[in-house]
């Protein structure tokens, strides 16, 4: 599809009007745009949404009163997926200035930036600079960029075909000054025009979001990322980036299949080792992985250049009377809500399962009205064990123990154990020592206490048989 975009704006009255970002760090006088931004370091920018991105041909001017520097520059962006330029965005980038005091041509791909093209070392090297840009892409997707100095002679670099990027949002430009640079920058001569790039949609990648993390693992094990596909097709996660919000590590061919998840990590066998009890099955050893620092930080998921989920992590979210979390990772409950919890003190983690803070009850035809019941009121341990359920309030620690009838507590069930808000734990019959305990009557006393400290207790019978 052909459609003529063309950038005139500057000659009229209203300019700022149809751009947005930074509009009141930005002045326009006389056919001049001027950055006129607070007197502090900072960056401050301006965009317009354009669809162009092959046969394509932009244009513009930048003055600058001092020589750049990499505190100084100006990018001129000529593609961008979002109107907003100071994001992990994905597109293309000319720089005027930077530590080589150059003109160059960048790939952006979120944290990662990729030179395809540069002027000679040096060549602005003279205050005040005036440089003009006019640059082109074929529908072959090759690059042309022509800069000229002061009005001088047009000067062409060596082209390159990079076809990375095929779709367009936006361009603008970003000014990156420092305290008395504030008012250095100005703009003039800006136009683009082009076509949309005729590819095959995408369908875009939502419904996926990260469910568990563990970002503070013991000394010898690993992290992990948990993701769950929510949506009912199947996602090939090299479509998708993994990040930290710094690095971005791309992931490798794989399906993630509908209502299913999968724990990325740089060790299935050691993440095993650690939590015996995981889902093996639903593990993707992956070449490498962002590094998640202990304490604080953040988890982002990228698909087809577009941010699908992300969390904030601090050891702040792990439980109150949590005081080692290492080793513990935390949950999101439900998958698709903004509530995260650690993990539960008898697993302590869950990577490529159900979360262990999800409800889920037991399969009980009939449950009871209590927080606490028993999966019957007598057991033979030769050949079954007792199943404790439970459903309380998200976060309680529990303690409990079994009591004979001369009151002497002859097995620990829980021990300060941070509880999932649905699930079960079991007694085999056996003492703390490991020997089989008499028949008779034996009574299960619980203890827990919920997150607003309120502690609640309740006692159970049960008969051990033969």
């Amino acid at each position: 599809m052909k459609k003529m975009l063309f950038l005139w704006l500057l000659l009229q009255p209203c300019f700022l009007l149809a751009w947005q970002g930074d509009v009141s760090y930005f002045s326009f006088d006389d056919g001049i745009l001027r950055l006129d931004a607070p007197a502090q370091a900072d960056t401050a920018y301006l965009s317009t949404p354009l669809r162009a991105a092959i046969n394509a041909h932009w244009e513009a001017t930048v003055q600058m009163e001092y020589l750049p520097s990499s505190s100084n520059l100006v990018r001129v962006y000529l593609m961008a997926d979002t109107t907003c330029l100071t994001t992990l965005l994905n597109g293309y980038y000319v720089q005027i200035g930077g530590a080589k005091k150059t003109i160059s041509l960048h790939r952006q791909e979120g944290a990662k930036h990729t030179l395809l093209l540069t002027a000679p070392d040096d060549v602005l090297l003279q205050a005040p600079v005036q440089v003009s840009i006019k640059v082109s892409r074929s529908d072959a997707f090759e690059w042309n960029v022509h800069y000229a100095l002061d009005k001088g002679v047009w000067v062409s670099m060596a082209s390159v075909v990079d076809k990375v990027m095929t779709q367009n949002k936006a361009w603008g430009m970003w000014c990156k000054y420092t305290k008395t640079r504030n008012k250095a920058f100005a703009f003039s001569a800006l136009s683009a025009t082009g076509d949309t790039c005729a590819v095959l949609p995408v369908k875009p990648i939502d419904n996926v979001y990260i469910t568990e993390v563990l970002y503070d693992p013991y000394p010898s094990g690993v992290d992990f990322v948990e993701l769950y596909n929510a949506s009912a097709d199947a996602i090939d996660l090299s479509r998708c980036v993994l990040s930290n919000g710094k690095k971005e590590v791309k992931l490798p061919v794989y399906s993630l299949q509908p209502a299913t998840y999968v724990a990325l990590t740089l060790s299935d066998s050691i993440l095993l080792e650690q939590y015996p009890d995981a889902c093996y099955e639903n593990f993707l050893q992956v070449p490498s992985m962002p590094n998640f620092v202990n304490d604080s930080g953040s988890v982002c998921l990228r698909c087809n250049g577009l941010l699908v989920d992300s969390m904030q992590y601090n050891d702040a979210m792990h439980h109150v009377q949590l005081h080692n979390a290492e080793g513990f990772s935390l949950e999101r409950v439900p998958f698709d809500g903004k509530n995260w919890f650690s993990a539960s003190s008898d697993v302590q983690a869950t990577p490529g399962c159900s979360n262990s803070q999800a409800t889920i009850l037991p399969p009980n035809d009939t449950i009871a009205d209590e927080p606490f019941w028993l999966s019957d009121s007598w057991f033979a341990p030769n050949w079954q064990y007792l199943k404790i359920y439970h459903q309380v309030e998200e976060g309680s620690i529990a303690n409990a123990w079994v009591y004979n009838l001369q009151g002497v507590a002859v097995y620990r069930i829980y021990n300060n154990t941070l509880l999932s808000a649905g699930g079960n734990t079991y007694w085999d019959g056996r003492d703390d020592a490991g020997q089989p305990c008499s028949v008779g009557i034996y009574i299960i006393a619980i203890e827990w206490i919920t997150l607003s400290n309120k502690i609640n207790r309740i006692k159970i019978p049960v008969a051990l048989g033969e």
